[in-house]
């Protein structure tokens, strides 16, 4: 078992034997593209600021900056109503023209929102947001998710969250690893699954008004598949003897995937839909992850080359095709949105973040910096690609902006943070209580 493990783990984490590292672990570069002017944009309360409005405001510049492309500005001057044109094009300037104007309807209980082109006093979007619960960065982020679209015409993403494990290290004893959730930048931090064991690779469900994370804990006896909701409760999903690893959802949440060994010596990948079966016989075989609305299954196996390379499985033919060649390829990711397969392959050394395109059969490299890159995860709305970054001993999360080619990191140094995962676009935020 202990021989299986190790080999396993090699096999699909790929941190220990191919590392090349930089000094300078702290990166943020500009991979390919050209440098762009940011769109200025002001934030503009109604009436002065209050202790609700005032919060909210400070996330939606956080989140409407955080693409890159806008430049966002809170105005140093409230407008005390909005009456006339002159009321709005006041705070027009020759660099700014467009304005968020943020109005508190105390007698509706509600907050509202209105876009605004300053130069001709003309209303872009206007919506009011009725805040429930007391989570203010919820408000927000649902408020930035719709101004979103009319700015960039893509779908929001600021209500979504990522899950990852955290190394937690302990004065001469074994380390745990523990489950956290954040917002999708990173901050906010909870504490999701706390138990003195090791838990990695956390994943989410594809269920829009239950979100769930699914991830694995070692036990004495093996390592277990688990969940836990949003209020931290969690349940046994599959405990075979070896491995129970690395589930996967299609994106209608009906069809499940998962890797097990079953104490056979080697890991294969189970499929569930109404029944569970067994989908590979040969080989180590790992992270599978859905595409077609469920009818493709992309996912790793060493079985042919001895090294793991990418396969694609037709789940209604049960033919399967490997799409990759050459070097170590791991951790496949597919993006519906953007009909995309993200993975890591090994490149001079280093795990660099690839894309492959189905259509054209095309593979791209992305990165081609310092740092083993792995695990990585799409937005959903497919504009970024979350990933782990290893230097040395540390691991810390990154996201590529793939519109401006930006790697920037969303955890601090001193947080040893691996697996990530982003979630889909639930119904409710997925707030832990």
């Amino acid at each position: 078992m202990k021989n299986l493990y190790t080999r396993l783990f090699a096999f699909f984490v790929v941190f220990n034997i191919f590392y090349v590292f930089a000094e300078d672990a702290q990166f943020n570069v500009n991979v390919t593209a050209a440098k762009h002017e940011k769109l200025k944009i002001k934030l503009i309360v109604v009436g002065k600021l209050s202790k609700k409005i005032n919060p909210i405001i400070e996330v939606i510049k956080n989140d409407l900056a955080f693409s890159g492309q806008f430049d966002v500005i809170i105005a140093k001057d409230y407008c005390k109503k909005i009456d006339t044109k002159n009321d709005i094009t006041a705070f027009f300037s020759a660099d700014c023209r467009l304005g968020v104007f943020f109005t508190e309807e105390k007698r509706k209980k509600t907050i509202g929102c209105r876009l605004y082109d300053l130069e001709y006093a003309q209303m872009l979007k206007g919506f009011e947001c009725n805040p429930e619960g007391k989570n203010v960065r919820a408000w927000a982020h649902t408020i930035s998710d719709t101004i979103w679209p009319v700015l960039t015409n893509e779908q929001g993403f600021f209500s979504t969250k990522i899950a990852y494990c955290k190394k937690i290290n302990r004065k001469h004893k074994k380390s745990y690893k523990h489950i956290y959730v954040a917002d999708y930048d990173g901050s906010n931090e909870e504490l999701l699954v706390s138990t003195p064991t090791v838990n990695i690779t956390p994943r989410w469900n594809n269920d829009p008004a239950n979100p769930l994370v699914f991830y694995s804990e070692h036990t004495n006896e093996n390592v277990r598949l688990m969940v836990a909701d949003m209020n931290r409760r969690r349940k046994i999903v599959s405990n075979f003897d070896g491995l129970n690893i690395l589930s996967t959802f299609s994106p209608d949440g009906k069809k499940f995937a998962y890797c097990a060994s079953r104490a056979d010596g080697h890991c294969q990948i189970y499929f569930y839909d109404g029944e569970l079966k067994r989908l590979t016989n040969q080989g180590n075989n790992i992270s599978p992850t859905f595409a077609d609305e469920g009818k493709t299954l992309y996912f790793c196996s060493d079985h042919l080359t001895g090294n793991p390379q990418i396969y694609k499985y037709d789940l209604e033919s049960g033919q399967k095709e490997r799409i990759s060649s050459g070097g170590f390829a791991v951790s496949t990711s597919f993006c519906p949105k953007k009909e995309l397969l993200a993975y890591s392959k090994m490149i001079k050394g280093l795990m660099q973040i690839f894309v492959y395109n189905p259509k054209t059969g095309i593979h791209e490299q992305l990165t081609f910096n310092h740092g083993n890159k792995d695990e990585c995860s799409w937005s959903p709305c497919g504009n970024y690609l979350l990933f782990s970054v290893e230097h040395g001993v540390k691991s810390q999360l990154a996201v590529l902006n793939l519109l401006t080619r930006n790697i920037s990191f969303i955890t601090p140094k001193s947080a040893d943070c691996y697996y990530p995962c982003w979630s889909p676009m639930y119904a409710q935020f997925p707030a832990i209580t």
